[in-house]
């Protein structure tokens, strides 16, 4: 079936020609209409599966991201969609893991190409069955990844952004979605100062944000220290971090371990916060449309502008408590 966009586009065109040729049968000239400028389509972005537990740590590659989200995987441990949209370097980007449910989720909402370690049989005949790009160790002979031999597997699958860009060009669908412009959020109603954020995303994970003036942006710090780039050697440093509340449930199967599957209820909307250059926002986070990039709405009801550069999103569950100072 065509989504709605499509049909609405397709019957708007028809019904233009039938006004059109109406109009010539009645000896009637019509005024020229104007032919919309098209959005130019580009290749989706590489969304690469990235751990987050201790034995994980340091990952590499993160801080050159666009775009992070990070979720609940399974017994209190959190996992990354890492979001390239212009990948390019050598720079590793590890470990690579498995994908997750709502992997397959957020491949809909910004038609990418997903990089990954391999998954549960149940998401990987999902992704068969809705014929979504996906890379793995095994593809096209190993090209797109390798092992780093400093790593206990198997937490030792790395990228880079040369391998992605390879990765996309071959397989990602074309995309003409519009991303937010960036800019400053709005300065009324004034926002509350938030130099440090305090909050579990899970029951064994704590996350501190620290805003420095200096980087303009928050340093990520965990129950553990500050998670570290290993690329750059210093914490990873998002200059903007999103918390998303949205309730999870059991996927109905077990990962590799038995450990069973979580999946989200990432879909309509639900309450966000935003914070950005010390600042705290209230917000809402859209994804009514599912097959397009979630929105961070203001309380104008518009995508609420936010700084260039990394920006981090949490899944978090409704009512989660959250320390600001």
């Amino acid at each position: 079936m065509l989504p709605m966009t499509n049909l609405n586009r397709r019957f708007s065109v028809l019904a233009s020609s039938l006004a059109l040729s109406l109009l010539a049968a009645c000896g009637t000239t019509a005024a020229p209409v104007a032919t919309p400028t098209p959005t130019p389509s580009r290749p989706g972005p590489a969304m690469v599966q990235i751990e987050n537990s201790i034995l994980a740590r340091p990952q590499a590659g993160l801080q050159q991201a666009d775009l992070v989200y990070e979720y609940l995987a399974e017994g209190g441990i959190t996992r990354m969609t890492v979001i390239y949209f212009r990948p390019s370097g050598n720079q590793r980007i590890e470990p690579v893991r498995s994908a997750r449910p709502v992997t397959i989720r957020l491949w809909h909402a910004y038609h990418g190409v997903i990089f990954f370690s391999g998954a549960n049989q149940k998401v990987l005949d999902m992704i068969a069955a809705e014929h979504i790009p996906a890379l793995s160790e095994s593809s096209d002979g190993g090209i797109y990844f390798a092992r780093d031999p400093a790593r206990r597997a198997p937490h030792n699958l790395y990228t880079d952004g040369d391998r992605l860009a390879q990765g996309l060009k071959k397989f990602a669908p074309r995309v003409t979605y519009l991303l937010p412009t960036a800019g400053t959020p709005p300065a009324s109603p004034a926002p509350a100062v938030a130099n440090r954020v305090v909050f579990d995303q899970t029951n064994f994970h704590r996350v501190t944000y620290t805003y420095s003036a200096a980087d303009n942006a928050y340093a990520y710090g965990t129950e553990l220290g500050p998670l570290i780039d290993k690329n750059t050697g210093q914490p990873i440093k998002p200059v903007n971090v999103i918390l998303i509340q949205v309730a999870h449930h059991d996927a109905g199967f077990t990962d590799v371990l038995g450990a069973p599957a979580v999946d989200f209820d990432l879909q309509g909307t639900g309450p966000a916060d935003v914070f950005t250059q010390g600042h705290r926002y209230t917000a809402k986070w859209d994804l009514t449309d599912t097959e397009q990039p979630l929105k961070i709405l203001g309380a104008d009801g518009k995508p609420v502008p936010l700084p260039p550069g990394l920006t981090w999103i949490h899944l978090v569950d409704p009512g989660t408590p959250i320390t600001v100072s």
